[in-house]
């Protein structure tokens, strides 16, 4: 799962294997067997949540620190995303998958309980909610039911895919003990990449998203943490100049 990710990521490559690793132990033996039927369609952006709270957490105290804030973001991206898998699907699998996305869900919350992060239910709750949002707007605007403007389409991916980014960043920097004043341009990075991101998912062209891009490596250079910034600059670059995956919360 992890050799097949298409970029450089050595300096992480031994605690994504361990996000996995914990991600297969603490799953049950007949879910595991069920996801394994979908994880393929997830492909490389499959790595990618967990990738962007490592990266984050290297800012501060070391990517180590953040094992369990990984897992959790991989846990709402596979609930999320098989949620929006009925759409492509046909026959009886399409309530297959809404079931396993329950069940993710539902583990989840169990995971917050038995690592005692409890504290991280609200937080995620309201993640949860807006991406939601973000994709039924998404929908109304695929269908006309919304102004298609350009503005309303960054609001609808802010949602969709900003929060997550964001969120992924700032788990990352939080559990790493990245210092208070430093959260808010580390979290801004995400959310500026996401809607970047969630652009070229839409299938728009460097010339529309790399603004979006341009905004989250200002705020990302704008820390003043001494080391750790050109590798995930780098990891987001590459993420966005790569043809592979993307599929990430695919609404369509």
């Amino acid at each position: 799962m992890v050799e097949e990710r298409p970029f450089s990521e050595h300096c992480i490559q031994k605690d994504l294997e361990t996000v996995f690793a914990k991600f297969r132990t603490w799953l049950r033996p007949d879910a595991a067997v069920l996801l394994d039927r979908y994880l393929p369609r997830f492909g490389v952006d499959l790595v990618t949540p967990p990738a962007f709270v490592l990266f984050s957490a290297r800012l501060a105290g070391g990517a180590g620190c953040a094992i369990i804030p990984a897992l959790f973001m991989t846990f709402i991206y596979l609930a999320v995303t098989l949620h929006s898998l009925p759409r492509q699907i046909r026959g009886r699998d399409r309530q297959l998958v809404i079931l396993e996305g329950d069940y993710l869900y539902a583990h989840l919350s169990i995971l917050l309980c038995q690592t005692d992060c409890l504290h991280l239910q609200e937080r995620f709750s309201w993640l949860i909610r807006g991406m939601n949002e973000g994709s039924v707007m998404r929908q109304f605007y695929q269908q006309g039911d919304l102004p298609e403007t350009d503005s309303g389409l960054v609001e609808i991916l802010g949602k969709q895919y900003g929060l997550f980014f964001a969120e992924c960043c700032d788990l990352g920097g939080l559990f790493a003990g990245l210092r208070q004043d430093e959260a808010p341009l580390l979290r801004q990075f995400g959310h500026e990449f996401g809607i970047a991101y969630g652009l070229k998912e839409a299938g728009l062209g460097p010339g529309v998203y790399i603004t979006f891009l341009e905004r989250a490596l200002d705020c990302l250079n704008s820390l003043t943490v001494a080391g750790g910034k050109d590798e995930l600059g780098e990891f987001a670059r590459e993420l966005l100049a790569s043809s592979a995956g993307n599929r990430f919360l695919t609404a369509g």
